[in-house]
């Protein structure tokens, strides 16, 4: 069964969220997709800091793949402390994670890289169908962010428990699908700067109402404070003109 037909069987028969594959065969052409597709893993080291990478060769014969170091230095010298390291990535309809263990340091096209054994196992996680709220034009909600040094404001239009949708009117911004935005905050009126890690999903050039061209970009959640369930529970709920009415 591919890793496709796999995730499409568990929604179908609606099992559980949490899904895993064991097979060798499957486990390498999932990680022969990531590398294809170029696609940014990450793990928590250390202190909850966010390590991030991408798969750089997969040696089967050698039950082990290739990944290059991070570009923070501190955060590389912290891998070699851990007995081993759970990694997320993005894959087709769902989170994809799986453990390595056994790092070593080596060359890689006469570049420093890291080598792991291959993972045993991985679990394919269903995104979970929650549907977005939008959000009301009286209730001004942004997202700042920081990409290779360059500040972004985002205007935030909709959310979800899994993560927004939102308009970057800067449009020479250099986001790509799979960039690790780490340490953004939710702005929202009357209330504390929500700060969240987020993982681009998709991005594409729009035109908003005034025929200007803008970009619109949706991302997830690495991981969900309690502030953002909150949050969402006002739309639903304190916005709703139905709820509050007497």
């Amino acid at each position: 069964m591919t890793p496709t037909a796999f995730i499409k069987r568990t929604t179908a028969l609606n099992l559980p969220a949490n899904a895993y594959c064991h097979s060798r065969i499957e486990i390498c052409k999932v990680l022969h997709k990531l590398l294809h597709e170029n696609s940014a893993i990450f793990a928590w080291v250390g202190d909850e800091q966010l390590f991030v990478s991408r798969i750089l060769r997969i040696d089967e014969s050698a039950d082990s793949l290739v990944m290059e170091y991070g570009e923070d230095k501190s955060r590389n010298n912290l891998l070699f402390d851990q007995p081993f390291l759970i990694f997320k990535a993005n894959y087709q309809a769902a989170h994809l994670v799986f453990k390595l263990t056994c790092p070593a340091n080596i060359l890689f096209n006469e570049k420093p890289a890291l080598q792991f054994s291959l993972p045993q196992s991985l679990i394919f996680s269903q995104h979970r169908q929650n549907q977005r709220k939008p959000i009301p034009p009286h209730f001004p909600l942004n997202c700042i962010a920081r990409n290779k040094g360059t500040l972004l404001l985002v205007s935030i239009v909709d959310i979800s428990l899994n993560g927004m949708g939102g308009i970057i009117s800067d449009m020479d911004s250099k986001l790509t699908v799979g960039t690790i935005l780490s340490g953004c905050r939710v702005i929202y009126p009357n209330g504390n700067p929500i700060k969240v890690d987020l993982v681009v999903r998709n991005i594409q050039t729009i035109t908003d109402s005034n025929g200007k061209l803008c970009k619109r970009a949706g991302v997830s959640f690495l991981q969900r404070p309690d502030e953002i369930q909150a949050l969402i529970n006002h739309f639903i709920y304190d916005l709703d003109p139905l709820k509050m009415s007497p």
